[in-house]
C-alpha cells in the first residue's frame, strides 16, 4: 500500500486534476453558470462566480504541486493529511451550502472524484507521516 500511496505521487494527481478542472471551468464560465443557474438568470455577476470557482481551484493544484515539489518527509506527509482533510471538508461545505441556495449543483455523484483524490492525498499522508525522511520525499 504504502507504494502506491506516496504522498508526492498523489499531490500530483491532485494538482493537475484541480488545475485542468480550474481552467476548464475558467473557459467555460457561461455554460457552468447556465446549468447552475439557469439560462435566463445568467448575467455577469454569475459567470464571475464560474471564474472565481476556476481559480480558486488552480490555486489549490498549484498549492499541490508546490507541496509535492518543496514538502519532503514527514512534513509532506503531515501536511498531506490535513490538506486531503480540509479539502474533502471544504466540498462538502460547499455543496451544503450551495444547495442551500438558488444554485443547481450537479449533485452527489459530482463528489466522488475529488473525495477519491482527496481522500487519496490523505490516505496516503497518513501512511507515511512518520516514515523514515528519505522515504517520502521520492
Amino acid at each position: 500500500m504504502k507504494t502506491i500511496f506516496r504522498p508526492k505521487v498523489w499531490y500530483i494527481i491532485c494538482g493537475a486534476m484541480a488545475m485542468i478542472g480550474g481552467i476548464e471551468n475558467m473557459m467555460n464560465a457561461s455554460s457552468w453558470a447556465e446549468s447552475a443557474w439557469g439560462v435566463e438568470n445568467v448575467n455577469e455577476q454569475t459567470e464571475a462566480m464560474e471564474v472565481l470557482f476556476g481559480t480558486f481551484m488552480i490555486g489549490f493544484g498549484a498549492m499541490s504541486m508546490a507541496a509535492a515539489f518543496v514538502l519532503k518527509g514527514t512534513a509532506q506527509g503531515t501536511f498531506a493529511v490535513f490538506n486531503g482533510g480540509i479539502m474533502i471538508a471544504f466540498f462538502l461545505f460547499m455543496f451544503v451550502m450551495l444547495n442551500s441556495t438558488e444554485y443547481n449543483m450537479p449533485g452527489a455523484p459530482f463528489l466522488v472524484p475529488p473525495f477519491i483524490l482527496l481522500g487519496g492525498l490523505a490516505y496516503s499522508g497518513f501512511l507515511h507521516m512518520t516514515d523514515d525522511e528519505s522515504l517520502l520525499g521520492a
